[in-house]
């Protein structure tokens, strides 16, 4: 079984889409969607739950209280393990899938090759509805556990499968505690450590460019979350003796380099 991992706060404009585009799916493997509502305050909990009454494969959690990016997915992560799912594919509440074998496609080439625990694709920026063609054809692939520093995968989450069992490679609890702002960066960074990774250069899913978690506007914030990069870069590279690459300078210079670009768009839009 293939559990689809969604995880949503205040997303009443998009998670209707975003469900649809996994139930369109079109896939020889039972699937399976996990929706963990981190307590929104719109209308996100009117229209999943709605979907979750029509549709018994929809596992729909609403969260009594307000537990953050990381712990929701965790929590989710937990679920579908329980469950015995075999694979989990990754969909943002605001983002959405646009090819109907998406998930036959990332299957059919985890099951051809077994070495292989981690597959994504490419994906269209959507800007105010627009599909931009903005990924690349240059990524890395196959054996990266000296490739994954702070650059990562250059994944875009919405497109990522992987095998479940790459979960019991890391400690979750131990992910949790570190208090990170966001998951996919560390956690890929441990799987990197554990199996190959594959990309296909296949446009399967639309990231959509708007003030989120994912893609914040404001220039606070956009450096917090780029301090929690550095963060989780320094404590991959303790973690697996150096493999990441981390130094001080290389930090600060990247993290300077963000700065100012950052600022730069900022005062642009301004």
């Amino acid at each position: 079984m293939i559990a689809v991992c969604i995880v949503t706060y205040n997303q009443e404009q998009y998670i209707a889409q975003a469900i649809d585009s996994v139930l369109a799916q079109k896939c020889d493997e039972p699937v399976r969607i996990y929706i963990g509502d981190d307590t929104s305050t719109d209308g996100t909990q009117t229209i999943c739950e709605r979907y979750a009454k029509l549709n018994e494969r929809i596992f729909y959690i609403r969260r009594e209280k307000n537990m953050g990016l990381v712990n929701n997915t965790l929590d989710l992560y937990r679920h579908i393990m329980e469950d015995g799912c075999e694979f989990i594919a990754m969909l943002d509440g605001d983002d959405y899938w646009i090819k109907e074998d998406k998930l036959q496609l990332q299957l059919d080439y985890l099951r051809s090759h077994p070495q292989v625990g981690f597959v994504h694709t490419a994906a269209y920026d959507d800007i105010d509805g627009q599909l931009v063609d903005a990924d690349s054809a240059d990524k890395p692939t196959g054996d990266i556990r000296l490739q994954y520093n702070r650059g990562g995968a250059s994944h875009t989450n919405s497109t990522v499968v992987f095998r479940t069992s790459l979960l019991h490679n890391g400690d979750l609890q131990e992910l949790k505690k570190q208090h990170f702002l966001v998951l996919d960066y560390p956690l890929y960074g441990i799987f990197s450590q554990h199996t190959e990774f594959s990309y296909l250069y296949i446009y399967t899913a639309a990231w959509r460019k708007h003030n989120s978690v994912s893609h914040p506007k404001a220039l606070s914030t956009l450096l917090r979350y780029q301090f929690h990069y550095v963060r989780a870069w320094h404590w991959l590279d303790k973690k697996y003796s150096g493999h990441f690459h981390f130094h001080w300078y290389r930090a600060f210079l990247w993290y300077l380099w963000q700065f100012f670009y950052f600022l730069f768009a900022y005062i642009k839009k301004k």
